[in-house]
C-alpha cells in the first residue's frame, strides 16, 4: 500500500494522521484562523503552539476558554494538544456537539506533558477506555478530576483504565458531585487498591452508602504504606454502620483531614472512631462533621475519644445544627480542662484550637484560647486551681518540695506580664504552697530540724575525737 493511499485513508478517518497530513508534516504551517470557528479559538491554538500551559474547553465565551463551535474545532484542538510539550492543566467542561471527539481523544493520548486533567462533561458515547494510552504513556499526571453524572457503565470504564494502567504519579483523585452510587463507587474503590501513593481523595456527593464505605475500607486496609492525607466524604449517605466500617480502614493511613459533613452520623457512629483517635498512628488534624445531628451522645463520644489525642486541632460542626445541649458542651469542657485535680488538668487536651464555631459557649472559647498560648497546661492549672491543694503530694513528704519550687520557677520564666496570670499572683501561690507543706507536715518540719541538729552535733563529736587521737599519736 503506497504512501498516498495511507494519506487518503487518514483524511477520511479524521484521526491524528489526517491532521498531520493536512499540516503536510510541518506543525507550524497551518494558520489557526483557517481551521477554527472564531478568533478566540484561533488565538488559543496559536498560544498552544507556543507555550500555553492551562487550557479550558467550555461553552462560555470568556477569556482563555476554547469554545467548540461549528466545523472541526475539536479535531484540530486535539491535534495541537497532542503536539504540545508545555500544556500541564487541561479542563474539559464541554465537547460542543462532539464532532470528531475520537480525534480529540487521540490527541490527548499522544500528550505527555499534562499534569492535571479535569473532565466535567459526559463522553458523548465514547468509552473512557479510549484514554488508556494517555494513562499508559503519561508519567506526569498527578491530578485526575471528574465532575459530571457518572453512570455505572462509565464508572466501570474508569475503573478498568485505572486498574489496567497503574499511574504511579497520580496523587489526587476527585469524583465531585458525580452521583456514583454504591455500585459505581465500589468498582472505583476496588481499582484503587494499587494506588497507595494517592494523597487526596475527594468523593463528596456520590451517595456511596454502606457498600461504598466497605469497599473503600478494604482498599485502605490493603495499602501497605499509605500516603493518604485528605479524604472528603461529604454528602454520601454514610450512616453509623458505614462510619464504623470506614474507621477500621483509616487506621492504616496517615490521614490528616477527614470530611464527613452532610451525612447520617449519630453518636453511635462517632463512638466507633474512639480507637482510631487514641491510636499511636493517628495523624488526623481536621475533622469536619457539619450538618450531622449527633446530639449530646455524639458530643460525649467525641470528647471521650479525644482524651489523650495529640494530633487533632480542628473539630468543625455547627452548634445549632448538631443537637448539642449543655450536657454535650460540659463533656467538651472537661476534655479541654478537667478541673477535678491538678493532674487531670495537666492531662487534658491542649492541642485542639477549634470546637464547633464562634457560637460555642464562652468557657469552651476561653479554653481554646488558652490552647493557643505557649505552655497551655500551666495556664489552665493556674487558672483553674487558684488555691493549689498540696495534700496529694504529702505522700512523698519533703522530697517533693524542691520539685514544687522548680515548677513555680518554671512558671515564672514562661508567664509574661499581661497574660492570664500575673507575677505577683504567682508568687503568692508559691508562698501558699510552701506554707501548706509546713502546716500539713509540722512534725516532719520539727523532726527535720532536730535531725539536722543531732547530725551536726555528731559530726562535731567525731571531729573532736579525731583531733584527740591525732594528738595522742
Amino acid at each position: 500500500m503506497d504512501v498516498e493511499t495511507n494519506r487518503q485513508r487518514a483524511m477520511e478517518r479524521r484521526d491524528f494522521g489526517y491532521y498531520e497530513a493536512r499540516n503536510r508534516g510541518c506543525y507550524r504551517d497551518v494558520k489557526s484562523k483557517d481551521i477554527t470557528s472564531c478568533k478566540g479559538n484561533a488565538s488559543i491554538l496559536q498560544r498552544l503552539r507556543a507555550s500555553l500551559q492551562v487550557l479550558d474547553i467550555s461553552d462560555h465565551h470568556v477569556y482563555n476558554h476554547f469554545v467548540v463551535g461549528e466545523g472541526d474545532d475539536l479535531g484540530w484542538l486535539g491535534y495541537f494538544i497532542g503536539k504540545s510539550k508545555y500544556l500541564y492543566d487541561l479542563r474539559i467542561t464541554s465537547w460542543g456537539e462532539g464532532e470528531n471527539i475520537e480525534a480529540f481523544i487521540e490527541g490527548i493520548n499522544r500528550n505527555q506533558s499534562i499534569n492535571s486533567l479535569h473532565i466535567g462533561t459526559d463522553l458523548r458515547g465514547v468509552s473512557f477506555r479510549n484514554l488508556r494510552p494517555f494513562f499508559r504513556n503519561n508519567n506526569n499526571l498527578y491530578q485526575l478530576e471528574f465532575n459530571f453524572e457518572v453512570g455505572l457503565e462509565c464508572a466501570e470504564s474508569i475503573a478498568f483504565v485505572l486498574d489496567e494502567n497503574r499511574c504511579q504519579s497520580l496523587e489526587s483523585l476527585r469524583f465531585e458531585d458525580c452521583n456514583l452510587g454504591e455500585d459505581g463507587f465500589a468498582v472505583i474503590a476496588t481499582a484503587l487498591r494499587t494506588y497507595p501513593e494517592l494523597e487526596e481523595l475527594h468523593l463528596q456527593h456520590n451517595n456511596i452508602g454502606l457498600m461504598g464505605c466497605t469497599a473503600l475500607a478494604d482498599t485502605l486496609r490493603g495499602w501497605e504504606a499509605s500516603n493518604l492525607k485528605h479524604l472528603d466524604l461529604d454528602g454520601n449517605g454514610i450512616d453509623d454502620q458505614g462510619l464504623q466500617t470506614l474507621a477500621a480502614g483509616i487506621t492504616n493511613t496517615k490521614l490528616e483531614e477527614l470530611y464527613l459533613s452532610d451525612n447520617l452520623i449519630t453518636g453511635a457512629g462517632l463512638r466507633s472512631m474512639s480507637d482510631y483517635f487514641q491510636s499511636e498512628s493517628c495523624c488526623l488534624k481536621t475533622l469536619n462533621v457539619l450538618r450531622n445531628d449527633f446530639g449530646d451522645e455524639g458530643a460525649v463520644a467525641l470528647a471521650d475519644g479525644l482524651i489523650g489525642n495529640k494530633s487533632l486541632t480542628s473539630l468543625c460542626f455547627h452548634p445549632h445544627q448538631s443537637g448539642i445541649t449543655r450536657i454535650g458542651w460540659a463533656a467538651f469542657s472537661r476534655l479541654l480542662c478537667d478541673t477535678s485535680s491538678i493532674n487531670s488538668t495537666y492531662l487534658s487536651n491542649h492541642n485542639i484550637r477549634t470546637i464547633g464555631h464562634n457560637s460555642s459557649p464562652l468557657d469552651i472559647r476561653q479554653y481554646l484560647g488558652l490552647n493557643g498560648c505557649p505552655h497551655p497546661a500551666i495556664h489552665k492549672i493556674l487558672k483553674s486551681h487558684p488555691d493549689i491543694d498540696m495534700e496529694p503530694f504529702f505522700q512523698w513528704k519533703l522530697k517533693l518540695l524542691p520539685v514544687v519550687t522548680s515548677w513555680f520557677g518554671s512558671c515564672r520564666s514562661r508567664i509574661y506580664l499581661g497574660e492570664s496570670i500575673h507575677r505577683q499572683s504567682l508568687k503568692n501561690r508559691e508562698l501558699s504552697a510552701f506554707y501548706k507543706f509546713v502546716r500539713g507536715m509540722p512534725s516532719l518540719t520539727v523532726i527535720s530540724y532536730w535531725q539536722q541538729f543531732v547530725m551536726n552535733a555528731q559530726a562535731e563529736r567525731r571531729r573532736i575525737d579525731d583531733e584527740r587521737r591525732r594528738l595522742e599519736d
